[in-house]
Formats: C-alpha cells, structure tokens, sequence
C-alpha cells in the first residue's frame, strides 16, 4: 500500500471538496427512476409517527452503525442522547451532557474549557467524531464541541476500531449535526444565568415543498459567561448552514458548513501541596486575565447515498476540518507548596487540517428464514498538523497576595516548531446474518495502512512511521422475543500515535481488545430502551502526557473489567425516565516500565457511579406545566503519577427544573447541584493540581417558535 502515501493531497480545501461533491453528483445521475408509490406512502405514514417519543428515546444510531439496524439488534452497548434528553439536561457542553452516561467519567480535568472524559475506564477525550468522522487525531490540543448545533449525541463503548479505523478501546462520542427536516419553523432561545451567563441560540427551517428534499437549515449560538473561578470566562459563536439537495428519489446529498469561535481562559485548578488546598478559596486563579486561548473551527461536511434498483445502496461521507489555536495560558510549573505556585507561559499556535473520507456500498439480502446485511468500504484520512510552542518561566504567583497584570518573563524557553502529517487508508467488511428472526449474527473485519511522519522545523530532522493491523469483531445475539436479546461480542482496536516521546522518536501503536456479555431491553412499543452488560478490556502502550507536559510517554498496560445498565424510557406521555449505573470493580496498571505503578488503580475511575433523572408533563400534550429532577452519584476515586497521590471523596448530587410551555413559547428554570454541594471534580494528568467541581448553577430560559 506504499502507493497511498505518495498520494499528493489538494492544497485546496475548497477544490478537495467540490471533487467529492461532483464526483457524487455525477454518479447520482444514473438511475433516474423514482420509488415506487407503495414506498413513498410508508414514507409518510413514518412522518407522523408520534413526535414527542420518537425523539426522547432512540431506537438507532445510524450514524455510527451506518446502518438502520436497530439499537435492540445491536451487540455492543451503546448510549444515544437525542435532542430532547440535551434540553431536559439543560447542558452547555459535550462534557457536562455525557455526565450520568453509563461507563463514563467527564470533567475531570476542569470546567468548560475541554471535553475530557473517561470510558470504560480508559482516558477517551480524543474520540470524538461528528457525523461518523474523526475531526482530529492528536489529542494535545483542547476541544470543546458546540453543543447547540447538535441533534444527538451516540456514545460506543468498548473497541470501534472495525467501523471506524484507528481508536481507542475505551469507546468514542460521535456528535450528530443537525439537518433540515421535513416542516417550515424557527425557534429562538435567550438564556440568562449564574456567574453572567448570557446567551442566545437560534435554529432557522425552511422546507419549500413540506419535504426534506431542497430544505435548508440555519442553527447559530451566542454565548458569555464567567466561571466561578475567579477571572476565568468563556466566550463562544457558533454558526451552521445545512442544505439538502433535490436530486430525485433515487438520490441523497446534505452538505454542512459550520464556524466556531471561542475565547477562553484556562483554570487548571488548585495545587494539592499535600492537603493544603483545602484552606483557600475555591475560586483561587493563579493565571493571568490577559493570558488566554483563542480557537477557530471550520468545518466543511458532505452526505452522499444513492438507491439502485437491485437494493444495493452507496454512500460516501466526507467533512474537512480546519482548526487554529492560538494560546498563551500561564500553566504551574513543577510541584508547588502553597502559598506559593510556580508559574509557566504556555506558548502555543497550532494549525491543523484534517480530511476524511468514508465509503461503502451495502445491501440486505433475504434468503426466506436467513436474513443477510453485508457492508463494505474503504476509509481515507490525511490530517496536517503545524505545531509551534514555547514553555517560559515566569514570576511565582502568592496566594495570600494575588496580583494580576504583573507578568515577568524569567527563563524563555527553549521552542520546539513540528510539522506532522498522519494519514491513513482502511478498508472494512461488515456482515451481520439474521437467522428466524431469533439469532443474529455478526463477523466483521478491517485492514488499516498508517504513517506518521513528523518533521522538525527549527533543526531539520525527520521522523517516520508505518503501521498496519488487522482488527476485527464477532458476535452473537440471541432474540428471546420482542423484549430481551442476550449477546456477546469480542472486538478488537488499533491506534497510532502522533505524538513523540522525550527524544522526538515517535512511539508505538495502542492496541487494545475487549470480551462482552450483555442483554437489550425495549418495551411499550420501543419506547423503553435498555441494556445491562458485563466487560473485559485490556487497553495496550497507554500513552499520556508526561508530568512536564513538553512530550509523551507510554506507561505500559491498563485492565477494566465492570457492569454497566442503562435505561431511557418515556412510561406515557407525560412522564420521561432517563437512569443509568456502572459497577467496575477492576481498573487497574498491569504493566508498566514503574515497578511501582503496577497494580495501582486507573485514575478517575470510580468503583460505583449512578444517575436517575425524571420529566413530567402535567398534560398529556405536554403544554402547560412541567417539573423534572435528577440525582448523581460518583463513587471514590483516585490519581496518581509518581509519587503524587489524591483521594477523590464520593459525591451526591441534585438537580431540578420547572417550565411552562405554550405553542409558540415556553420558559423553563433549572438548579444544578441544588443544595450547593463541595466537591472535587478531578484533578490534572499529573496529579499535582485538584479541581473543584461546579456550585449551584441557575439558569432560566425564555424560546420562542414560530
């Protein structure tokens, strides 16, 4: 496959794209002919099917099955938050909407800056894809997705390598972007809230003809708001258009443009200095107001499929991604004893383009009592990285004093400026077999072709990499009937690493593999969705950060094995239950190159955890009033690196809505973290700093739709 990686790239994002587009537009033009009249009339009787349950509980994830197989028929635990279940939450970020997600562990490494989180007790943050697409793949740079623009959110666990390339054995969140639909209507959201919170969405539809075909799209965001850090602020814009072609019956094509821009300042929390902590201010920043980050995300997404005449069906999937940070945060440097912290300037500007590419041709085959769904496709991504920065040491900050604007330079820095460029080609088969609608089957395997090179700008030399694998899944699920389906699963995973240790080299591939064993749960007509599964996972060449933050390391291996159960369920139509627990008893080092480190727990990752949220209308058509709670649990947890070492003490806590809603307005209130509850939300990669989680939050709602 030596042939791939000499392909030579368009420089033009906006050419690389019209290729794709046309080239999809061109091949729609072969088969003209419309559905027959019996389709098109089950097509509308789905139309009005109820609304108000069809989105609170999710029946598939197409996006990363890449198929409509239901949820129900799937072996392998998976979490959809549809768009109703965002707004009882009333979330701000992608981390704050994946807390109480079975198996998963967000915001431990601070507030609203970055979406990390944890799966299945593995570090995750850099699996994240949107629309079924990975939008980067070095993690050293803070994401934090636009939540407002997003139609669900599909959280995977356990290994995607199959459908997906190079992953993490954790599991992946894709964000679903919101398309133009079938009805003309717009609605507008003003919102007000604790700690200055200003903010203001929009979500604009226009359907000519009543229909998704020729319909169009426009979402967009406003948003300002102070943390309860002292002079930390994140501000953020966001805008996305969507357009869906009308190219016939036989044809499909949506394209989405999307912008973000956000301006933050980083709080990396408070150091531990052996328990000192606890004796000073929770809103403690030792930063500098002037000293920040400012990011800009461009997107550019492209949906094709075509419907032969022989139920053959191809789809392609192609988005690029341009992302620009600039930043130069004031970070501590090395371990700090309170009153004094250490100081560091943070130097960075890194320009990234990602491009990515998906597809494949699929159809069912129905052989009388056997059922057969076949899936095959090729993966394509390239991904430039241009990476510049410099660490300089600066004046120590004194807590007893604090004094802002009074920043001195003290040791520059030594700069280090990299250009890196990963690619990768991957090429899938997917086969599922339905027997008697009783057993279904699935064997499933992937070949995937890598190569990292990184060159140094500033002294010339170049490293290079090439990595292929194999990875596969097998399962098998047994339907008892139309409301249990026992499963098991083994699947494996492969990821390459872009970033390069202490001496430039660049590390090995992650690998990792996991056994599952679980039963899916529907009931009152598919609107109870559940699960409950067992997991073995072994998670191989961990690769963090090390403690100075300037390379990383691979601390050897990781085992989780745990329990997790799920259950999102609308009872009738006035009352909606959303409730989830994960027991992991086993979370632990196995392997390391630290003798020390071996047998020692994984970082952040609780024993027990646990969340129960409910809604309730007190119509049946859910006008008028309307009242919810929730409640979250997470157990003890610990972190560690070296010889630092902090007990994460179990919390409780409590959350509450009311609203009222009318046809063309509504208003809602929320209390997050009712009764006020300290406690610590995490602490930094290193263990040396500790974060407290968020106070009591209000936020009241005013929207309007037309």
């Amino acid at each position: 496959m030596d042939w791939f990686f000499e392909v030579q790239y368009p420089r033009s994002t906006l050419s690389f794209s019209i290729l794709v587009a046309l080239s999809s537009i061109t091949h729609a033009e072969v088969s003209p002919e419309p559905l027959n009249t019996e389709a098109q009339q089950l097509q509308t009787i789905t139309v009005k099917a109820p609304k108000q349950e069809a989105k609170y509980v999710a029946t598939k994830a197409q996006a990363v099955l890449r198929t409509d197989a239901p949820l129900f028929e799937t072996a392998q635990a998976i979490s959809v938050l549809t768009q109703q279940q965002l707004e009882q939450k009333q979330v701000q970020t992608v981390a704050e909407a994946l807390d109480g997600v079975a198996g998963v562990t967000s915001g431990q490494y601070g507030r609203r800056g970055w979406d990390d989180f944890v799966i299945r007790g593995q570090i995750s943050s850099s699996q994240t894809y949107i629309d079924g697409l990975r939008i980067q793949t070095s993690d050293n740079v803070l994401r934090s997705e636009d939540i407002s623009g997003l139609e669900s959110i599909e959280v995977v666990k356990g290994p995607t390598s199959v459908g997906f390339g190079l992953s993490l054995p954790g599991g992946m969140v894709n964000l679903t972007t919101k398309r133009p639909h079938a009805s003309t209507e717009a609605k507008g959201t003003l919102s007000v809230g604790s700690y200055g919170l200003k903010e203001g969405t929009f979500d604009l539809n226009y359907a000519p003809n009543d229909t998704e075909k020729g319909a169009f799209r426009l979402v967009g965001r406003v948003s300002d708001q102070d943390d309860p850090t002292d002079q930390v602020f994140f501000k953020n814009y966001y805008i996305a258009t969507s357009y869906n072609f009308d190219l016939g019956e036989k044809d499909e094509l949506s394209v989405i443009a999307s912008y973000q821009h956000r301006n933050y300042l980083r709080q990396q929390g408070i150091p531990f200095s052996n328990g000192e902590y606890i004796n000073y201010s929770h809103n403690l920043f030792f930063g500098d107001p002037d000293y920040g980050y400012d990011v800009d995300v461009y997107r550019l997404g492209a949906n094709y499929a075509h419907y032969f005449d022989n139920d053959w069906i191809f789809k392609q999937n192609f988005a690029v991604t341009q992302t620009n940070t600039v930043g130069n945060s004031i970070l501590a440097s090395g371990r700090s004893s309170l009153p004094i912290i250490k100081r560091a300037i943070n130097n960075q500007d890194k320009q990234d383009v990602n491009y990515a590419l998906d597809t494949n041709v699929q159809r069912k085959f129905d052989f009388g009592a056997v059922q057969y769904d076949l899936m095959a496709g090729l993966d394509l991504m390239h991904e430039r990285s241009d990476y510049y920065r410099r660490t300089d040491t600066i004046n120590d900050f004194n807590v007893n004093a604090p004094n802002y604007g009074d920043v001195v330079i003290k040791k520059p820095g030594t700069p280090s400026h990299e250009m890196t460029y990963s690619q990768y080609a991957g090429a899938y088969i997917r086969n599922t077999l339905s027997i008697d609608d009783t057993w279904i089957i699935g064997l499933s395997g992937r070949h995937d072709w890598t190569q990292v090179e990184i060159n140094n700008l500033l002294n010339g030399s170049n490293q290079k990499n090439s990595d292929n694998a194999f990875t596969g899944s097998a399962s098998v699920m047994y339907r008892i009937n139309d409301m249990f389906a026992p499963y098991m699963s083994y699947s494996t995973s492969f990821m390459p690493v872009t970033d390069s240790g202490e001496d430039g080299r660049l590390l090995n591939p992650e690998k990792g593999q996991q056994t599952e064993i679980g039963v899916k749960l529907q009931a009152l007509d598919q609107r109870l969705q559940g699960y409950v599964a067992y997991y073995d996972l072994t998670r191989k060449n961990v690769t963090e950060t090390d403690s100075s933050g300037n390379f990383s390391i691979q601390t050897g291996e990781q085992k989780t094995k745990g329990y997790e159960a799920e259950l999102a369920a609308t009872l009738n139509p006035q009352w909606k239950v959303l409730a989830s627990y994960s027991y992991i008893p086993t979370a632990e080092v196995t392997e390391s190159l630290t003798a020390s480190e071996i047998g020692k727990r994984t970082n952040h990752v609780a024993k027990n955890a646990a969340s129960l949220s409910t809604q309730y209308y007190f119509s049946p058509d859910q006008l008028g009033w309307r009242v919810g709670a929730g409640m979250r649990y997470q157990g003890a947890r610990t972190a560690q690196r070296g010889t630092d070492y902090v007990d994460l003490p179990t919390y409780v806590l409590f959350d509450v809505n009311a609203g009222y809603e009318a046809k063309d307005w509504s208003a809602g209130l929320s209390l997050k973290n009712l009764f006020d509850r300290e406690y610590l939300a995490g602490t930094t990669p290193n263990a040396q700093l500790v974060n407290w989680g968020d106070p009591r939050m209000l936020r009241f709602n005013l929207s309007f739709k037309y």
